[in-house]
């Protein structure tokens, strides 16, 4: 006999019944059972030649694949600053250590440098680079010019 006692004003519920649990066995797998398929008669030859030449003008529909995007770059501007070390490079955004490949959009010019420091300019400016780095892209008397940096 089941009892429970619940406090405050529910109600008392009492089983009278009881349950036992009996083993229970697995039947034996049964043996896989087959099944026939009719297949329907055979078309006529007109339209088995009609089949064929509709399959035959059919074209297979093409899908343009987009061009994969590097999600490791961005497009922006260069700058040099005289206190950089050569080699290294400020990045408004990117982790310190960070490896960039540096590009001139204008004439393909490129080169790698280590972010070290903050570049406080922000957006277009996307790298202050040494000026040894920077001469490696285009004359230092430019100043600024177009660049993918990635990374």
């Amino acid at each position: 006999m089941y009892s429970a006692a619940l406090p405050s004003q529910l109600v008392r519920y009492e089983s009278t019944t009881t349950t036992t649990m009996t083993p229970t066995t697995v039947p034996p797998p049964t043996a896989p059972t087959t099944t026939t398929t009719t297949v329907p008669p055979a078309a006529p030859v007109d339209q088995v030649s009609a089949r064929a030449t509709a399959v035959a003008t059919v074209t297979p529909a093409t899908s343009t694949v987009a061009p994969v995007v590097a999600t490791d770059g961005e497009h922006g501007q260069a700058t040099w600053y005289a206190a950089a070390p050569a080699g290294m490079c400020a990045s408004p955004t990117l982790p310190f250590g960070t490896v960039l490949t540096v590009t001139n959009v204008a004439n393909g010019a490129s080169t790698t440098c280590t972010v070290d420091d903050r570049e406080g300019a922000g957006y277009p400016r996307v790298v202050d680079m040494s000026p040894s780095g920077f001469a490696q892209l285009a004359d230092p008397s430019q100043g600024v010019v177009d660049v993918t940096i990635s990374w």
